[in-house]
């Protein structure tokens, strides 16, 4: 059980019903997420995208880790085994991953073979939002994969999506789940993956039926 006491008196005409928690883990970086969070940066560089420091590793690294410790308001940000924090480091990590999925970076390693718990499904839900397949990376011909059957009495039309686990994938990728020698539970396993519930931003990119909740006065 987790217990949050606030320091300061809540204003009730601004509260909210939502309460952000980070839980930090600040052991050491694993070699694993250094040379991932490395390969990520070359490859942005290889894409010639961001102008005058495009094609120049160490100036991409710079740029963001500058664009990190502004966000977050920090002093510094460490990739080394010595200095550097697993949570700092795959917060670090989506950022990367998010402007290379907005900017159609080619990556060199498949990010789900990579990440850690709620930082994969941040990813799979990244991939959904840019229409990218979440296991080859591909933008062409993504489709919206459900994670388990809906069976028969289920029209797709018809149904409320909210809350159904769902994924990007493309043509090929979609069909390799739903083949006979794969099905979702194995193709789920294999690529290491957890589904993302549905929310209105997936559903109106997808055009999926949803029911939205009335909220009570």
């Amino acid at each position: 059980m987790v217990t949050i006491e606030l320091a300061d008196e809540v204003d009730t005409q601004f509260y909210t019903d939502s309460v952000g928690l980070v839980l930090r883990d600040d052991r050491s970086i694993t070699a694993q997420q250094r040379k991932f969070a490395y390969a990520i940066m070359a490859d942005i560089a290889k894409s010639d995208i961001g102008g005058f420091w495009a094609g120049d590793n160490k100036a991409v690294e710079n740029y963001f880790k500058a664009k990190y410790c502004l966000d977050n308001d920090l002093d510094y940000i460490s990739l080394s085994t010595r200095l550097g924090n697993r949570t700092d480091t795959n917060e670090f990590i989506s950022m990367l991953l998010d402007f290379s999925l907005a900017h159609n970076v080619a990556l060199s390693r498949m990010p789900i073979n990579e990440l850690e718990g709620d930082f994969g499904r941040r990813f799979e839900y990244s991939c959904l939002i840019n229409k990218k397949c979440v296991i080859c990376g591909t933008s062409k011909g993504i489709e919206f994969a459900h994670c388990k059957a809906i069976g028969f009495v289920n029209s797709r039309q018809k149904m409320n999506h909210l809350g159904w686990l769902g994924m990007a994938l493309c043509h090929t990728h979609h069909q390799q789940q739903h083949s006979k020698d794969w099905g979702i539970e194995r193709f789920m396993k294999h690529y290491h993956l957890q589904g993302v519930p549905v929310d209105e931003r997936i559903a109106k990119i997808y055009h999926l039926h949803i029911v939205k909740e009335e909220k009570l006065v």
